[in-house]
Order: structure tokens, then sequence, then C-alpha cells
């Protein structure tokens, strides 16, 4: 309802107005940031993915007796504090944190990089880092419903191990592959703790610049107008990603 209203030096009025919406294209910044923002999203949550999955299949049918205690170790990250944990990665990240030591130690370079940290690297970093549990958990629950029987029925009907994980693993997988994503995706392109710890100006993303507007400038109609501007851009890609995989025939369904 805010985001339809205008804002006065003192008060905000209840009046029906689109400007707010459209104060988001009259400059570029808001939608440079808000790309970076999605862009971010979508490298974290690609990443996260790809190392969960390997975690998930080898707890699921290589390693069973290691599950309860990864499983532990994974709940108890999830219990310790996000800004602990993004200080611990601005620490390591940092002009002397432990890689520019090792690389300094190995002679690699004469002097600390700078480019570690304050830059969307280091943003993508700390957030795959803190995300990891949000795709390994799903993708774990969806790889231990998968039935035995379908395994060696593929390997009965002569498929080897590669055709039985892109034919049969894979496909019955994806449904936590996509909650998975979904839940990194969503939760990387809306933080804005993490990039204003580590991100630096070029690591801006429109979570900042919303949270500025409700407790800096309190211009809440504009704040609002970009939340939900945002939200909807989040739900057009997670769509998307949906009817790809349809498409792709990769999931049967979700």
């Amino acid at each position: 309802v805010y985001s339809f209203w205008t804002k006065t030096t003192t008060d905000l009025v209840p009046t029906f107005t689109l400007s707010n919406y459209a104060k988001i294209f009259s400059k570029a910044l808001y939608p440079r940031i808000i790309g970076n923002s999605l862009r971010i999203g979508l490298i974290t949550s690609g990443i996260c993915v790809l190392a969960s999955y390997p975690v998930a299949y080898s707890l699921t049918f290589k390693y069973k007796r290691l599950q309860d205690f990864a499983l532990y170790l994974i709940l108890i990250s999830l219990f310790s504090s996000y800004l602990v944990r993004v200080y611990a990665w601005k620490t390591i990240l940092g002009t002397n944190g432990l890689i520019n030591q090792i690389l300094i130690t190995l002679r690699l370079i004469e002097e600390p990089v700078t480019f570690l940290l304050y830059s969307p690297t280091s943003v993508i970093i700390t957030l795959v880092f803190i995300l990891i549990p949000f795709t390994v958990l799903p993708i774990f629950s969806s790889l231990q419903n998968i039935n035995l029987d379908l395994l060696e029925a593929a390997r009965d009907l002569g498929a080897n191990s590669a055709q039985t994980f892109f034919r049969v693993i894979l496909p019955l997988s994806m449904p936590g592959i996509v909650s998975g994503f979904t839940f990194s995706f969503i939760l990387a392109a809306g933080d804005y703790v993490t990039p204003q710890m580590v991100g630096g100006t070029s690591g801006l993303m429109i979570g900042r610049i919303v949270a500025d507007q409700f407790g800096m400038i309190y211009d809440w109609p504009f704040g609002s107008a970009l939340s939900y501007f945002t939200i909807l851009l989040l739900i057009l890609v997670v769509a998307f990603i949906n009817w790809a995989l349809r498409a792709t025939k990769l999931r049967r369904e979700f």
C-alpha cells in the first residue's frame, strides 16, 4: 500500500500514484543495482548447487555412515551468528587475512592483493559459505527419497553409472535442486548486510538501497516500490527456471 502513496517532508500522503515505480527507471542507478543483485544471486545459487550436490550425493550413496555427523555439522553452522560468519570472511579476505598471508608465504605475491575484499567476488564467496546449508539439505532430502529399486532396474537394463545418474538420479533429484537453488537465490539477491560489509561500492545490492529508504531517508513509498518490484523480478526468474526445466524434461513434477 505504501508503494502507491507519496511522501512529504513530514508525513506520508495516502494518495494513489505510480510515481514511485516510475522513479525506479528515472535513473540508471536503480536498474543497474537491481541487475547486479540478480546477477550475484544467480551466480551464488549456481555455485551453491554445484558445491552441494556432490556432498549430498556422497552422503546418500557413498558414505552413509557419515550422514548423521555431516548433517549435524551442517545444522550447527545454521545456529552460528550470521554477522560472525560475515566478519570471519571479511578477516580472511582482508589485506592481512589468511589468503594473502598464504600467498605471501608461498611467494606467489610480494604484497597483499586488495581485490579479494570490497568487490562482487568477496560478496559471492561470503554468500556461498553462508547459504550452502540451504542447498545441501533439500538436495539430500530429494536423494533420500529415490527408490533404490529404480537404480537396480536401470543396471539390469544395461545402464552404466553415468547413464543411471543422468537418466534416473538427476531427474528424480531435480525438485531438491530447484528448492535449494530457489532458497539460495532469493536469500542472496535480497541480502544487504553482506554487501555492506564486504562488497564496497562495486558490490552494492538492492537490499542496501531499500534499507536506506526506510532507515535513513525515510522514503517508505519508494522503498516499498523498490521492494515489490524486486520481488516481482525474483518471481519471474524462478518461474522462468521452472519453465526451462519443464521444457527440457529434466523434471517430472514439483
